[in-house]
């Protein structure tokens, strides 16, 4: 037998139906409402705490690790020519491929423009990929900094091929609209475009604040990157004037690097006619000792000020808090190893003092790093990462904290000797990387050092003791840190004035 069901209970349905929806949505609104008006507990700050490096173990005791004192790379001089390089040679311990790198450097200005540069030489390559059937283009690295331009190739064929391969990116014609594998100019244009929006989504945006605020506007640092105009006009006409001017401005290095055979075979007088006759421009003087150069002061300005960057709608805040360092405190030789030991011991990751209180031992962060920066024209120490909203105003007082204390209390022997096993290890770790030991190498030479000057800043780090690397701190960290945080600056101003009481805040934009 079939049950009917009522009209009357088929026509209830839909109505509490819409009722319970009706419901459902009204509690969902209060759970919002809810949210919006939970209170932010903001974290509290504590005093810096430090890890043990007393070790008793039953294992023999390792002296002090030495560099190699022999040459990375042999100067080649070949009687009765004049190279428009110098030449470097190196023997490859793999024997697999040969490398070649052409290097340009400018230790006395930066180069203008690079940012530009960098993407173009890629497109180029890519331009030159498409148009040539040769698979060592797909092994070009290109490593662009203010003062050097790296072009690289490793591949298994004689380095005179190489050499050829690499040259065409300073053909006079090399951005013309009639080149062989012409550049596409748009797509520069565009890639420069989305990496300034990429910047600004990604947070990297504060790095530009970082250096115009730490050197000033007018320095040449700041003068020679992030043309903004010229990103949205650029022309092939104009890119190829700025690879010429670059050109022109550039010392000269070649760096060849094989097996024995391979650099035997390297033919000198071939070399030149490519160069003479790839290019339009005269022949650049072989690379001299650079000179010594004015050093920049730091521009900060001694008024306890936190620079902020409004970034509305953040979950994080990012952190940037350092010193430019100069020769008002420091003697030219104290500079860079106060610089590189000093970011180290305090921001070398997983060992350094930052990272096991303010992450392992407080939870603030999930990292947070030293970064030193020695360039011709100005030296920096820079402390940078992420917190949450809740920890923005006890991170940043516990990274203030522990500048504070490494100056004024002497590190133990044990970090001491952490320390120098970590900075001397990695040195040898460098060496061990063809490309790492080639860029180390060519930053000597761009800061006119002479290349085994490596070796005496090692042995002045084996020689150091607590004493002097507390005299270092107080010397380097002397003025008053350069603090610039990004964030959602309605949310963090109330801690940051609560933790921070003695300090300003001031709200800056990207492009002041």
């Amino acid at each position: 037998m079939i049950k009917t069901i009522p009209f009357s209970r088929l026509a209830i349905a839909p109505t509490l139906l819409k009722g319970l929806k009706a419901m459902s949505l009204g509690l969902f609104g209060i759970t919002l409402m809810a949210c919006q008006q939970t209170q932010l507990n903001f974290t509290a700050t504590q005093a810096p705490s430090l890890a043990s490096f007393d070790t008793h173990t039953q294992l023999s005791e390792v002296g002090l690790i030495h560099l190699p004192t022999e040459p990375v790379f042999n100067d080649v001089v070949p009687d009765g020519l004049t190279l428009p390089y110098q030449l470097h040679r190196a023997h490859s311990s793999q024997g697999l491929s040969n490398r070649v790198s052409l290097v340009a450097i400018s230790p006395s200005k930066p180069f203008e423009n690079p940012d530009i540069l960098q993407f173009a030489l890629q497109e180029k390559a890519l331009s030159l990929a498409l148009n040539q059937p040769d698979a060592c283009l797909e092994t070009f690295e290109t490593r662009v900094t203010l003062h050097s331009i790296n072009l690289s190739l490793a591949c298994p064929v004689p380095v005179n091929h190489l050499y050829r391969l690499l040259i065409q990116f300073w053909q006079a014609d090399a951005f013309s609209e009639h080149a062989v594998a012409a550049v596409d100019i748009d797509n520069i244009r565009r890639q420069l475009k989305l990496n300034k929006h990429l910047n600004a989504f990604s947070g990297a945006e504060i790095d530009k604040v970082w250096r115009d605020k730490l050197l000033g506007a007018a320095h040449p640092y700041n003068q020679s990157i992030n043309n903004q105009a010229l990103y949205d006009s650029l022309t092939l006409s104009e890119l190829s004037q700025l690879q010429q001017r670059t050109f022109a401005q550039a010392k000269w290095h070649l760096f060849l690097e094989g097996t024995e055979a391979e650099e035997a075979e390297f033919d000198l007088k071939q070399s030149l006619a490519l160069w003479q006759g790839n290019t339009d421009l005269s022949l650049p003087t072989a690379s001299t000792k650079a000179k010594p150069l004015n050093r920049a002061t730091s521009s900060i300005k001694q008024s306890h000020t936190i620079y902020l960057i409004d970034a509305p709608g953040s979950v994080q805040t990012q952190v940037r808090i350092g010193y430019a360092l100069d020769d008002k405190h420091l003697s030219a030789q104290d500079i860079p190893l106060a610089c590189r030991s000093l970011a180290a011991i305090l921001g070398r990751s997983f060992s350094g003092r930052l990272y096991y209180d303010l992450r392992e031992q407080r939870g603030l962060t999930y990292g947070i790093y030293g970064q030193c920066a020695n360039a011709p024209l100005a030296t920096s120490i820079k402390f940078y990462g992420s917190t949450a909203i809740e920890h923005t105003g006890a991170f940043v007082v516990g990274i203030l904290d522990h500048l504070n204390l490494l100056a004024s209390t002497p590190a133990s022997e044990g970090e001491i000797a952490a320390l120098k096993t970590y900075l001397i290890g990695e040195a040898l770790l460098t060496q061990d990387n063809p490309s790492q030991r080639e860029t180390q190498f060519i930053h000597q030479l761009v800061l006119g050092l002479d290349p085994l000057s490596n070796q005496a800043m090692n042995v002045k780090l084996q020689d150091l003791t607590p004493a002097q690397l507390q005299q270092l701190t107080q010397q380097a960290f002397s003025g008053e840190p350069l603090v610039i945080l990004r964030g959602d600056v309605d949310r963090i101003t109330a801690d940051l004035t609560h933790k921070l009481p003695g300090w300003q805040l001031e709200v800056v934009k990207v492009n002041d």
